[in-house]
């Protein structure tokens, strides 16, 4: 079964790592990762780096309830048909080796090239691998242990850093916390407007063994027609699925795909300096049509579209920041969707299946919303609204499936851990409730005032940056958070860790 992990058993006797064994010196700066998919792996393998620079010893504790490291939502699967979203090229965790990946990859299997799409399962191995990698060449001075609990509270000491709580009875006192919490799970859409039996009714569809009960014979609605449904979606394709499955949203827009072949991003700087001026107030209007204009332009010169939105990548950040509050909730309410289908699309041999779907008549897409569900042993009644008004109507399936995505903060506000942080005054919560407010290299910001012992890295960034989910972001987040916990012993040795990892 696709969906069940397997694991390979230790052989007898085989030793642990060294790090993981080693007693913490005393004294040892003490850090605390809250998060252990991509993020958390990723500055820890940094830090591991790091120690190699320096004498003081650091100890680290790593705390997420996931069974095994390096699998956040988006490399937790299991199923060989869900590929990454980026060619191999672009999925390098280490900003200074870019190709690291590829050549991770190639030397597992020679037939990998630069644009190959690979399966999401291999990158978890592949994030172990690096955070292994780093820890076998640190020295004693570093030492780790893994907590495989939920961090319940993070509360100041009385005497500086922090003490974090796992579990019900566990503390951890640390000198540093990062929080690197990833993706919140999906909303419920329906949660509010459901009645009778679950059974049939998938809200997470993540969860292990979600997906295991559809069979190819009966029929399955997605809500959502994003990234997630697309996974969804191939999890569903069977080579004898026989009932239709059917994905609605407001929109009722797909992921674009990613071009047969590689493409050079266009550099956009002609037209979008103008943008960027110091005194220039830009708007979602005026991004719109600019962007509109440089796609008209680029398909006149043959050329793709798709170079267009890559090359915006680098400018993503400083685009977002020009833009007033209400021109970002503007965006938000309005541009959002259309933004995002562009942006992150989807691995060619994925977009060519849901094609073919399409042609046989076993997918459609609908604009439209569900306004409420009732379930029992037998199938799911839906009330759905079609976008442009009508009568509503009702229609049958045998499943239901929440394929809306990373939950939202605007929906169902932080995970207690974070509110309780704000609560205390030591996070803030942006005013669209996209995140947490920080610095510009990731320390948390509340009220103009720098808390430098608490970092953030991830998703949770999205209000200063807007684009921090995707790898490229990320591993840079990761080296930065990582320099600042080591930054004291860098000065020592007067010279900054990036620079002297070739950052």
């Amino acid at each position: 079964m696709s969906e069940l992990r397997r694991f390979k058993a230790r052989s007898s006797g085989a030793p642990l790592a060294t790090v993981f064994q080693r007693a913490r010196k005393c004294p040892t700066h003490r850090v605390a990762i809250i998060g252990g998919g991509f993020s958390g792996t990723m500055v820890a393998a940094q830090l591991a780096r790091m120690t190699k620079l320096c004498a003081k010893p650091l100890h680290i504790a790593l705390i997420d309830r996931q069974t095994s490291i390096a699998e956040g939502a988006a490399y937790r699967s299991a199923d060989a048909v869900h590929l990454l979203n980026v060619p191999a090229r672009g999925m390098s965790a280490w900003p200074d080796r870019p190709e690291d990946f590829l050549h991770w990859s190639h030397r597992r299997d020679p037939l990998v090239g630069p644009y190959s799409f690979l399966q999401r399962r291999h990158y978890a191995e592949y994030l172990r691998a690096q955070l292994f990698e780093s820890i076998a060449g640190a020295t004693d001075h570093l030492s780790i242990e893994i907590h495989r609990q939920e961090a319940h509270a993070i509360e100041r000491r009385p005497q500086g850093g922090w003490q974090v709580q796992c579990g019900e009875s566990e503390f951890f006192d640390a000198d540093a916390v990062v929080l690197a919490t990833g993706h919140r799970p999906p909303d419920d859409p329906l949660a509010n407007s459901w009645v009778g039996s679950r059974a049939r009714y998938v809200v997470d569809p993540w969860a292990c063994l979600a997906l295991a009960s559809i069979e190819p014979h009966e029929s399955v609605c997605l809500l959502g027609t994003g990234l997630t449904a697309v996974d969804v979606l191939q999890s569903l394709a069977s080579a004898d699925r026989r009932a239709p499955v059917l994905a609605l949203s407001r929109r009722g827009l797909l992921p674009a795909a990613h071009a047969p072949a590689p493409l050079p991003p266009i550099d956009p700087r002609v037209w979008l300096e103008p943008l960027l001026r110091d005194d220039a107030v830009l708007t979602v209007s005026e991004l719109s049509n600019a962007i509109r204009q440089a796609v008209d332009r680029a398909i006149s010169a043959n050329q793709d579209w798709r170079a267009i939105i890559d090359g915006l990548r680098p400018s993503i950040a400083r685009l977002w920041q020009k833009l007033p509050p209400a021109e970002r909730k503007r965006f938000l309410r309005h541009a959002r969707p259309f933004w995002e289908v562009a942006r992150h699309r989807m691995a060619p041999i994925v977009a060519a299946s849901v094609e073919e779907m399409r042609r046989t008549g076993l997918f459609a897409t609908i604009a439209a919303r569900a306004l409420a569900g009732c379930g029992d042993k037998d199938g799911v009644t839906l009330v759905i609204a079609r976008r442009g008004g009508g009568e509503q109507e009702t229609r049958q399936f045998d499943w239901v499936v929440n394929c809306t995505g990373p939950g939202t903060y605007g929906r169902s506000g932080l995970p207690p851990l974070l509110a309780n942080l704000v609560s205390s005054g030591y996070l803030e919560e942006d005013p669209l409730r996209l995140g947490v407010c920080c610095t510009s290299d990731g320390r948390a910001l509340v009220q103009g005032q720098v808390i430098d012992d608490l970092l953030v890295v991830g998703t949770l960034r999205k209000p200063a940056l807007w684009e921090s989910t995707a790898v490229p972001e990320l591993r840079q987040q990761c080296a930065v958070a990582a320099e600042i916990i080591m930054g004291e012993r860098a000065k020592a040795a007067q010279t900054p860790l990036l620079q002297a990892i070739g950052h």
